[in-house]
């Protein structure tokens, strides 16, 4: 997605767009299909294999999906799971979608099939992680419950238990080759390696409480998002860290370039990003797009390809901006009600956000958009 498609899209042209099915152009390069709102509270957005579907996670303890055409398509159930479902993300492979509940269940949905993969001892499962490996067909699974992590294999069996943490996990994430797994908690980040079982774990100190993590593309750094309204970076290579101040709210959601180059984060009015080229982002200010009156950012998403990011905002705003440019543009006006869910499509080409009201907007990208 180049900058100056986003400065000066030409008119028409987005792939799918039905007017008449209630699909409207909110600018001449973005195609925009809502529904209404269900009255339940989304945890999450994840797009199925294939960019067919969006999985939503609502908080009345359904599991619904919603057609990407641009046709007025409507969610619908897919299942009842008895438990709210918390946490959601792509399963191995981009086959089915892992699911974490608030039962202490960890669930696999593949089509309208739902199955256990594991359990804990009533434990919500709020955080969990996938890592696929290179053949596409294998790699890894890991969650947590309270100070317990687990990382499975695609079978199912155990790679790693470990409940030597100070306080409840928050955030998972594995390194770019899946060797190792990063766990936020209270005062830092603990880092196994999952190759080794003689190897002892990695303590990232720093004060305070770390509520996600994020691992960079290129493995070069590892960034949490702190309950005091701050991030914190750590270079892996010498363990050295850094601190990124200066938020007015506290910081909900990480998202980091395809390239590794930059971090965007929410948390703030606009979409800050920060610069991870050389040694990181100590000294640098952040560049910024996507200003909202009276609003904050709540869901980021960086596109799957490109150096552009998608930030939903607490007024149900949508915006797309370039990173190095700091443009942006409205993909969905707003709606009054708050991003809880946001996610792109593998190849780029869509957008879908969820709002706390339960309304879900599908955003088409005109084909020039993508580079």
């Amino acid at each position: 997605m180049t900058a100056d498609a986003l400065i000066n899209p030409q008119a028409g042209g987005v792939p799918g767009f039905n007017p008449d099915a209630g699909a409207r152009l909110v600018s001449p390069a973005v195609g925009l299909s809502e529904t209404p709102a269900v009255g339940a509270h989304p945890t999450f957005v994840v797009i199925e294999p294939g960019q067919a579907r969006a999985v939503i996670g609502f908080g009345d303890k359904r599991l619904r999906g919603l057609s990407l055409a641009l046709d007025g398509a409507q969610p619908q159930v897919i299942a009842d799971v008895d438990a709210t479902p918390i946490a959601g993300v792509a399963d191995i492979g981009g086959k089915g979608v892992l699911i974490g509940t608030d039962a202490g269940t960890l669930l696999r949905l593949d089509g309208s099939d739902v199955t256990t993969l594991a359990s804990t001892d009533g434990a919500w499962i709020g955080q969990i992680a996938v890592h696929t490996d290179k053949s596409g067909e294998a790699g890894l699974r890991a969650f947590a419950a309270g100070k317990s992590l687990t990382v499975l294999d695609g079978e199912g069996s155990v790679v790693l238990t470990s409940d030597d943490h100070p306080s409840t996990v928050a955030g998972l994430s594995f390194s770019p080759d899946g060797t190792k797994i990063a766990a936020a908690h209270y005062d830092g980040v603990t880092v196994y390696t999952l190759t080794d079982a003689k190897q002892k774990p990695v303590r990232l100190d720093w004060h305070g409480s770390h509520t996600a993590v994020a691992w960079s593309p290129n493995g070069k750094f590892i960034v949490t998002a702190m309950q005091d309204k701050e991030m914190h970076c750590w270079r892996w290579k010498d363990k050295t860290g850094m601190r990124m101040s200066g938020y007015p709210s506290k910081i909900r959601a990480l998202t980091w370039t395809a390239d590794g180059g930059y971090v965007a984060a929410s948390g703030a009015d606009t979409v800050t990003s920060w610069d991870c080229s050389g040694k990181g982002p100590s000294g640098k200010p952040p560049l910024e797009f996507g200003y909202v009156y009276n609003g904050i950012v709540m869901q980021v998403a960086a596109h799957p390809t490109d150096g552009v990011v998608a930030g939903g905002y607490s007024d149900g705003t949508v915006m797309i901006g370039t990173v190095e440019q700091e443009t942006a543009m409205i993909a969905r006006p707003s709606s009054g009600s708050a991003i809880s869910g946001l996610a792109w499509t593998a190849d780029g080409t869509t957008l879908v956000a969820a709002d706390e009201q339960g309304a879900i907007a599908v955003m088409r990208m005109k084909e020039a958009l993508i580079s």
